[in-house]
């Protein structure tokens, strides 16, 4: 299982964020509350084999490195090997320069092992983008 979740280790980053972008709230449930709808969108997007629900709150650079193939593709193997998602918890956020990371633990139908899932997230303007993405 260690090769599969090695294969999962799905790294978006961008790095040199705009001046302009913002860590997102002051609290956890502040953080919270704007992270979970954008990784409930993430996973419908896997759920549904669907690249534009999964993409949709990508900022350009991030949807521009991940192409349609390469996501059916991660798509078609997270299926096949861990499966759908059974449960998700929030861990927490860390504030890192003008990105925040959120943190989830989360276990997949198919998978004996908690897998982590690293969501980077900024406010740009009246926006709240992803910039990173990671499942671990």
């Amino acid at each position: 299982m260690k090769r599969v979740l090695s294969i999962f280790t799905i790294i978006f980053l961008v790095v040199g964020q705009p001046a302009s972008a913002e860590v997102l709230g002051f609290n956890d449930a502040e953080v919270k509350a704007i992270g979970q709808p954008v990784l409930d969108n993430i996973l419908e997007g896997f759920d549904n084999n669907d690249y534009l629900i999964y993409v949709r709150d990508f900022d350009d650079t991030l949807r521009e490195s991940v192409s349609e193939d390469q996501f059916y593709q991660v798509d078609q193997h997270f299926e096949k090997t861990i499966g759908p998602i059974v449960s998700k918890t929030y861990l927490g956020y860390l504030k890192q320069g003008q990105m925040t990371v959120l943190l989830w633990k989360a276990r997949f139908e198919y998978s004996d092992n908690d897998v982590l899932i690293k969501l980077v997230m900024s406010k740009r303007g009246d926006r709240y983008v992803v910039t990173g993405l990671w499942f671990q």
